[in-house]
């Protein structure tokens, strides 16, 4: 199964592994670390490790990923064809706040900011998130190498904006919406710079 065709928790699953543990290997307690970003995209979804599990032996069948042991897994296709796949692919880095989260903000990845937008919106939250900034790439790996530079220069800079928060395993930021804007258009300038230099 191509990887362009997984959707819902496959896509979702193999996004965490693949920006999070690459070629590296992993175990089921390591993708269940992740259970606060699945229950938020998955509200409404009560059996959340389960459905980890599952997802993991999908991803299996699918030879995606190969599993080592019992709960413990590799990713099985190389980055060369994963590449290929993402070629010529918009995606979205975005700042997001909420007016229920004072003081916060969001940055993240996603294939499609209108989905993302929604969901967002769950039963966690009595406002809708407000996009702020976007930044468009032409692939999933290279959103998720300037998401992750963001997150990685904001937390070395100053940590106690997240690193040292209880927000440290998330992509909220105690910045105000005008810095996380002025960071994106540094972003945008260095880019740009790269492009035409």
């Amino acid at each position: 199964m191509e990887v362009e065709r997984l959707n819902g928790w496959n896509y979702l699953v193999y996004t965490v592994i693949k920006s999070k543990f690459k070629h590296n290997i992993f175990s089921l307690k390591d993708i269940n670390a992740f259970f606060d970003e699945f229950k938020s995209v998955y509200p409404n979804n009560f059996h959340i490790e389960a459905k980890i599990r599952q997802t993991l032996q999908n991803l299996n069948r699918f030879e995606i990923i190969h599993r080592i042991e019992p709960g413990v897994y590799q990713m099985k296709l190389d980055a060369v064809y994963f590449s290929e796949l993402e070629k010529g692919k918009k995606d979205y880095v975005y700042l997001v706040s909420n007016e229920s989260i004072p003081g916060w903000v969001k940055i993240g990845r996603t294939n499609s900011i209108k989905n993302r937008m929604k969901s967002l919106y769950n039963s966690s939250v009595p406002f809708p998130f407000k996009v702020e900034k976007i930044i468009e790439t032409k692939s999933m790996k290279e959103s998720l190498v300037i998401e992750k530079g963001i997150h990685s220069f904001i937390d070395t800079v100053n940590p106690s904006l997240r690193k040292e928060t209880e927000a440290k395993k998330r992509e909220f930021f105690k910045l105000p919406v005008e810095k996380g804007i002025e960071i994106f258009n540094i972003i945008e300038d260095m880019l740009s710079y790269n492009l035409h230099s």
